[in-house]
């Protein structure tokens, strides 16, 4: 058997081969998600609601972050079981990004009604991180800071 002796002889230069193998595997070798995998960026939510809305209220603009929010009609399902059976409507305040007016939160009447019950906790939560304020920025100082 001459086999060995004719195996080093090739047409094409062994380095180009290589190359165009691997040019051809390289698209087929990945998963079918992607080669990068998910980014997550889809978070479905608990209250549904029209976006952008046809009927909504007035646009309010929170003072410091510059939020839009408003007040519309939207749905949910309190058993958690989707369907036209199980499906409530209601109001719903929106709370939407400040550049791309996207979703950022929205809550039932309920759960504003629960937000407003906690409010004297809040601004008691609110009060004690103010007087920790001072606290926390001469400890920050005293640390040591380095740039890497």
């Amino acid at each position: 058997m001459n086999l060995l002796a004719n195996a080093g002889r090739c047409i094409a230069p062994r380095g180009a081969f290589l190359q165009v193998n691997a040019v051809q595997r390289r698209w087929r070798t990945h998963p079918k998600g992607g080669r990068h995998g998910p980014q997550f960026n889809h978070m479905p939510t608990e209250v549904k609601l029209e976006w952008p809305p046809k009927d909504r209220s007035q646009l309010f603009l929170l003072p410091d972050s510059k939020r839009l929010m408003c007040v519309t009609h939207g749905w949910y399902y309190p058993d958690g079981l989707t369907g036209k059976a199980n499906k409530k409507m209601s109001a719903i305040l929106c709370i939407a990004s400040k550049h791309i007016h996207n979703i950022r939160d929205s809550l039932t009447a309920a759960e504003v009604r629960q937000l407003w019950a906690l409010e004297p906790q809040i601004r008691a939560q609110f009060k004690a991180c103010e007087a920790q304020l001072e606290q926390d920025i001469a400890h920050d100082v005293s640390l040591e800071h380095v740039c890497k």
